[in-house]
């Protein structure tokens, strides 16, 4: 091929890789020299430069401008096969039911008649952008219509509640959200990071000794209150109440709260500058501090064994602190879009 050609492909072609092989084979044309000092000119290393010119050798422009030696060549079935053989298995996989390759090595093999390694499954897999992650757990009384239909309706709710409120009231309105989190001696191992060749031994221990984290939050600010409590119920839902009132003294708080007992109990006193907004049965998705709790089991106790109660709340202490001065992580955590309503 002559030196103008090569020049007006090498124009033409938009692919990177494409272009570096052809100012190789340019320079070897146009100004023959040593691999080492072509390499050095065009940026790739020397043996690019013997293996390119040698290709070019022996099957001209076609020798390299052809596919490479790596990709796929020899598949079982073709892209548009595989999408097709995966696509039952959807549905399955929506729901969680696929918690190993097996079911899906056994159809691949019945398909294609023979018996497969488990790689090949794990490739095709991984072709198609599938990957093993933990499940989000749902309520088993949950209904995904419910729950939608309540993050439509939000806004409205928050204007019934602010039409109801004292015409002199000019307080500023928080949307706080409010839950209870229980926190304990039981300490099931969860997933941690660890170097090539280790595997983390943990201890493990049931001892079933609890205590409750009442923790409301602005979603908006990431501004937060908790208290640690006894256990849960009216008298200590009472006192919370009243911090949270303190708290956000300079505000008419409406509070996401979730149906339980003592949050709708006769005995219980809600202060004056708070109203509750009710979340529909079933729906801690719907709850954003549910992301706080999992933040303390993961940063406050993660694979240890405390030796008491004392020590559980101590480590929850620390770590509420650490969330209580660092607003932005909170509202990252919480300021789901749904609740991202003009007050």
């Amino acid at each position: 091929m002559s030196e103008e050609e090569l020049r007006i492909r090498l124009k033409a072609t938009p692919d990177r890789k494409t272009a570096q092989k052809l100012l190789v084979i340019l320079n070897a044309t146009v100004d023959p020299r040593e691999a080492e000092e072509i390499a050095l000119h065009t940026g790739v290393s020397v043996h690019s430069v013997h293996n390119w010119i040698s290709a070019y050798n022996r099957s001209g422009i076609e020798g390299i401008l052809g596919p490479g030696t790596g990709g796929r060549r020899n598949g079982n079935l073709s892209e548009d096969e595989e999408v097709l053989f995966l696509k039952p298995f959807f549905e399955a996989a929506a729901k969680g039911e696929i918690t190993t390759i097996g079911q899906i090595k056994i159809a691949l093999e019945e398909r294609l008649g023979k018996p497969l390694h488990h790689s090949v499954v794990y490739r095709l897999l991984h072709r198609h952008g599938w990957r093993k992650l933990m499940p989000r757990p749902r309520h088993v009384k949950s209904k995904e219509e419910v729950q939608e239909e309540f993050k439509k309706a939000l806004p409205e709710k928050v204007k019934a509640i602010l039409a109801q409120r004292d015409p002199q009231d000019s307080k500023p309105v928080a949307l706080l959200s409010q839950d209870e989190g229980i926190c304990g001696r039981i300490n099931p191992p969860r997933a941690c990071w660890a170097p090539e060749g280790m595997r983390p031994k943990v201890p493990r221990q049931i001892v079933r000794a609890y205590v409750y984290v009442y923790t409301a939050l602005c979603m908006a600010t990431g501004k937060m209150t908790s208290l640690i409590l006894p256990y849960a119920g009216t008298e200590m839902m009472n006192l919370f109440l009243e911090q949270v009132a303190q708290d956000f003294k300079e505000f008419f708080v409406i509070m996401l709260i979730d149906q339980a007992g003592w949050h709708m109990a006769k005995r219980l006193k809600i202060p004056k500058n708070i109203r509750f907004l009710l979340l529909p049965p079933h729906s801690p998705e719907l709850n954003p501090v549910e992301h706080i709790w999992e933040d303390l089991r993961e940063n406050a106790m993660p694979n240890k064994a405390f030796k008491s109660l004392d020590q559980v709340e101590e480590a929850l202490c620390h770590r509420l602190r650490e969330l209580d001065s660092d607003p932005q992580k909170v509202r990252s955590m919480t300021n789901f879009p749904y609740l991202r309503v003009t007050c």
